[in-house]
């Protein structure tokens, strides 16, 4: 696994609060601990606890440390223990048994989430959607509303509905950042069960 850290790679970094999410890069790396620059500033403490992520050939790789020191938007990071590799995707997915709705041109249509993760979802209608439309959603995530676009890529029916996978549009960093942190403690909970 020290072989992903190098100088230059990129990590996104999550810790307590969602406010300090941010994408860092490593600057350095010694025998103990390794040092990343933060795209954005956040509060963070010496001894908290961080998770980051990337993505590699191997697939997501994920882990928790422990800030060493802070010199501003300097974190020095101890290695890691634990690490692994969760899936070959850039974004988590994960099962999700939700109703929204998806509204396109002043028309609503009612959805059933199948699964979800920072980049898009898979969602069961009962009428067909149309392939590379946009379609306005509100997801509540974690008591956080979620507004974006949803852009079907796929569709598949089967006897009873109509199967869409998608990509979503216009949504803020922020959001994508809370879906990923909502998607990771999912698939960390679940692969715990």
């Amino acid at each position: 696994m020290r072989n992903e850290i190098l100088e230059n790679k990129e990590f996104s970094i999550l810790s307590r609060s969602i406010d300090n999410a941010t994408k860092c890069h490593v600057v350095s790396v010694s025998e103990e601990s390794f040092e990343v620059k933060l795209d954005i500033q956040g509060k963070y403490e010496v001894d908290e606890s961080v998770e980051l992520f990337t993505m590699t050939s191997k697939g997501q790789l994920y882990f928790e440390t422990i800030i060493k020191d802070i010199q501003g938007d300097i974190l020095s990071l101890w290695f890691p223990i634990n690490y692994r590799y969760l899936q070959r995707r850039e974004y988590s997915r994960i099962h999700m048994d939700k109703e929204i709705v998806l509204t396109k041109a002043g028309s609503n249509i009612d959805a059933k989430i199948v699964d979800i993760s920072a980049g898009g979802l898979k969602v069961t209608t009962s009428e067909q959607l149309e392939l590379m439309a946009q379609y306005s959603l509100s997801l509540n995530i974690d008591n956080e509303i979620t507004s974006c676009t949803f852009e079907p890529i796929r569709i598949e029916a089967n006897a009873n509905n109509f199967i869409s996978s998608g990509r979503f549009n216009d949504i803020t960093s922020h959001d994508r950042i809370a879906l990923v942190q909502y998607c990771f403690r999912k698939q960390i909970e679940n692969s715990n069960k």
